[in-house]
């Protein structure tokens, strides 16, 4: 064989050579491109928000629910039927991921989950036992003790936080126990019938209040949640109601303008009660959520509130529904934003139990009108 027949072989081997390795090189390229496509995806389908859907509000569940929350998975939501008893999981777009629990809980009421969402207490209409506690990982439930009336969570703990009537003196205490009901401590006596619990996230005390109304001067405390002094943080507004921020360090309030007043403020303070500033936005606490990092402040602007109305009672017992607009303040500078244009508001919503998914794409909430769970493109 010639020496220029052998160097074009040897040039033809080397191409196939190449070739096929380029081939090989090429589709695990775009194999693992896809994988890590794929990936990205899923990680980001539920915080993404496509530009087209900006600014709308959409129907997320198809019926009356109950203490709806963002999941475990942070990626779908869990919430009790009104209709049948049952719980679910359902992603954002309203489809059906499981069924929590099979069983029927007749006449709930309410409902507080648990921080990682594996337990669960409903409030029914059962005058004698109101409240029952569902352990969903053990297919487990016992009903708590009578004379509760109020039940709250600890953040980092698996206890609970109530309060107890004792029908046989007359007086109420403030208390903490196993979700069952059993070892449980007395913390504080209550000199009033409606109370509101919340712990201060990212410490060891507990907040409590009276609940709002409009002629009573709030009694905001807190008090280590082992039992200890307890520190009074606000007695100056009427018809307060109060949500703190993640980091514990400031705390909404939402009171009225003055005692029996018919204009509802909006204002912020810190721990302790003190540097009170008000934001100037007439709505309610129920109707406000924070940003993940405490610096915005999302609200359902309440409209169409009648003249002469007693705030918040008037709202709190039903005599009106509200029709919102919806919008955010940046808690630094006062700065107020809409987040959807009023002409792009199809329908009458009265939000409450506003919450984030996990990017703040998303603001959930319900529609008081109709008890379903709705979303709003941010």
């Amino acid at each position: 064989m010639s020496v220029l027949k052998k160097i074009f072989f040897l040039s033809l081997f080397v191409l196939a050579v190449s070739l096929l390795f380029w081939g090989v090189y090429n589709l695990s390229f775009k194999n693992n491109s896809a994988t890590t496509a794929k990936k990205t995806d899923a990680d980001t389908a539920q915080n993404a928000t496509p530009a087209d859907e900006v600014g709308k509000i959409t129907a997320v569940s198809k019926e009356t629910v109950l203490a709806p929350v963002l999941s475990s998975d942070k990626n779908s939501i869990d919430y009790l039927s009104k209709k049948t008893g049952q719980l679910f999981q359902i992603d954002f777009y309203g489809n059906v991921q499981k069924t929590l629990s099979f069983e029927n809980i007749s006449d709930p009421l309410d409902a507080a989950w648990s921080v990682d969402r594996s337990k669960i207490i409903v409030k029914t209409d059962d005058a004698k036992t109101p409240f029952s506690f569902y352990d969903l990982a053990a297919k487990t439930s016992a009903p708590l003790k009578s004379n509760l009336d109020q039940v709250s969570w600890q953040i980092n703990a698996n206890r609970i936080l109530y309060k107890y009537y004792d029908a046989e003196t007359k007086t109420r205490t403030l208390n903490v126990s196993d979700p069952d009901g059993k070892n449980w401590t007395k913390l504080s006596d209550i000199p009033y019938k409606n109370l509101s619990v919340a712990q201060i996230p990212r410490t060891g005390l507990i907040s409590f209040w009276n609940s709002g109304d409009a002629y009573l001067p709030a009694n905001f405390q807190s008090m280590p949640v082992v039992g200890g002094d307890i520190a009074t943080l606000d007695t100056k507004n009427f018809g307060a109601d109060y949500l703190w921020d993640n980091s514990g360090q400031w705390a909404l309030v939402s009171h009225t303008d003055a005692k029996g007043g018919t204009k509802m403020e909006l204002g912020l303070m810190n721990s302790r009660g003190g540097e009170y500033k008000n934001l100037e936005i007439p709505t309610f606490i129920t109707k406000c959520v924070w940003s993940n990092d405490g610096k915005i402040v999302f609200y359902a602007l309440p409209g169409g509130i009648p003249d002469n109305s007693v705030l918040p009672n008037d709202y709190k017992d039903g005599k009106f529904q509200t029709t919102d607009t919806f919008w955010k303040v940046d808690i630094a500078t006062g700065k107020k934003t809409r987040v959807v244009e009023v002409g792009s508001i199809k329908g009458q919503y009265d939000a409450s139990q506003l919450f984030l998914n996990q990017g703040e794409s998303l603001l959930f909430f319900v529609n008081k009108l109709d008890g379903k769970i709705y979303k709003l493109a941010l």
